[in-house]
């Protein structure tokens, strides 16, 4: 599912959260549109770059699990942020500086966060993407970073072998925070890689250096695993609205002991999986296909029978590839969630019919993972405590599902 993308190029998600003592804004999550290079890109040499005066200063913190912004209180001032670090003004550096994580409605989830790093006048943009903790870089990657003090847009780009081999210019939004960006073309190619950004003026003139290398934006790609998921944004990852698929506290691969490449595409229903099997799952010759998919058809009015059709038509492709299908039982959602936080369309008021309908296939099946009974309540609902938006589990809810998976593996390997 898309977020989130979140969501993604060519995705925007729009809610509106109330801030308190200031207007409401709308915020955009995941994410960044894109334009052809040729469109967009016409920057001024690199001994042009903008670089401001300022007194800037960059805080970086850890992930609040279930916080989705984070407020910073400075010099009478109060900022904030939708990721895990914020680029400021400030009269001193030795001023004192409080980071409070909260939750939609304003409510302190965690006061006082651990502020981990201080730099001032940063020349760069700060990546915040964790593909040294995967196993397996992810098929669509995402970018992730602090976001730059007074950046129009960014660029973004990724490296094989110090050879640019992709080239994004993200699309100014004033309703988005912009500090990730979904790349929708899968990455198959074997080799080493890393990847970048900078900050671009409104002039279309970089204002900052391309960003570091670092262990957390550099990652392999080999054309082997022995475990994939194929799956929507649930499997590609991310959660709590502002924290993106690069980070892996909501990546339930994650908290599998075993490796397992992450196939997932936000947004993708059972026939976009469907049409994308050969593509996209043949290329890895998995030995076995964990699959989660569902919830974006039961919660966009799609037709249980639908989605077992193209369920059964996996299935078909992976018996004559030799792969063994694992069918994973998908996550009710939460409807009073969903209006609250404004993410997504209301879904149809049948919804759990044809949830029921795929989660009866399923346990028909031969090789399945029923995790219903762990995230669904009395009233047939995604239980409140393990999702913020409604849709999407949690950091608690990804490590259920990762430890499912961890389970159905350690019996397999017994035999």
């Amino acid at each position: 599912m898309k977020f989130l993308p979140l969501v993604l190029a060519n995705f925007l998600f729009f809610m509106s959260i109330s801030e308190a003592g200031a207007p409401e804004k709308n915020l955009t999550i995941n994410h960044t549109e894109t334009k052809s290079i040729s469109q967009v890109k016409n920057f001024q040499d690199e001994d042009d770059t903008e670089i401001s005066d300022e007194n800037i200063l960059r805080l970086t913190w850890d992930v609040v699990p279930f916080a989705v912004k984070y407020r910073v209180t400075y010099e009478g001032t109060e900022d904030i942020s939708y990721t895990t670090g914020i680029e400021i003004s400030v009269q001193s550096v030795d001023s004192d500086f409080h980071v409070t994580a909260l939750n939609f409605d304003n409510e302190i989830v965690k006061d006082d966060v651990r502020i981990i790093s201080a730099e001032t006048n940063p020349k760069n943009p700060l990546t915040t993407s964790e593909f040294d903790k995967m196993n397996f870089a992810p098929l669509y990657l995402v970018y992730s970073w602090i976001p730059v003090k007074d950046a129009h847009h960014y660029e973004i780009q990724l490296l094989k072998n110090n050879s640019v081999v992709r080239d994004f210019i993200t699309v100014f939004n004033p309703k988005d925070d912009e500090f990730d960006f979904y790349d929708d073309t899968p990455l198959f190619e074997e080799g080493e890689y890393f990847w970048r950004v900078r900050g671009i003026s409104a002039n279309n003139v970089p204002i900052t250096d391309w960003s570091a290398k670092n262990p957390g934006n550099r990652f392999s790609v080999i054309k082997s695993a022995r475990f994939c998921a194929l799956g929507d944004s649930i499997t590609h990852g991310g959660g709590a609205i502002s924290v993106p698929p690069s980070s892996v506290i909501y990546n339930w691969e994650y908290y599998c002991m075993m490796p397992i490449k992450n196939l997932g595409k936000s947004g993708d229903t059972t026939e976009q999986m469907l049409n994308r099997f050969e593509r996209d799952v043949v290329t890895f010759h998995p030995e076995v296909l964990f699959i989660l998919a569902g919830v974006n058809d039961y919660r966009s009015g799609i037709g249980g029978w639908r989605s077992v059709q193209n369920l059964k038509k996996i299935k078909e492709k992976c018996d004559w590839y030799g792969i063994i299908p694992v069918f994973i039982t998908p996550t009710p959602i939460n409807p009073d969630l969903i209006r609250k936080v404004k993410f997504v369309e209301r879904p149809p008021a049948d919804w759990r019919e044809h949830r029921k309908y795929i989660c009866d296939w399923i346990l028909q099946q031969e090789y399945h993972i029923d995790i219903s009974e762990e995230f669904t309540d009395e009233d047939g609902n995604l239980i409140y405590d393990l999702s913020l938006d409604g849709v999407h589990p949690d950091a608690e809810g990804k490590q259920i599902i990762g430890r499912a998976v961890e389970d159905w593996l350690t019996n397999y390997l017994k035999y």
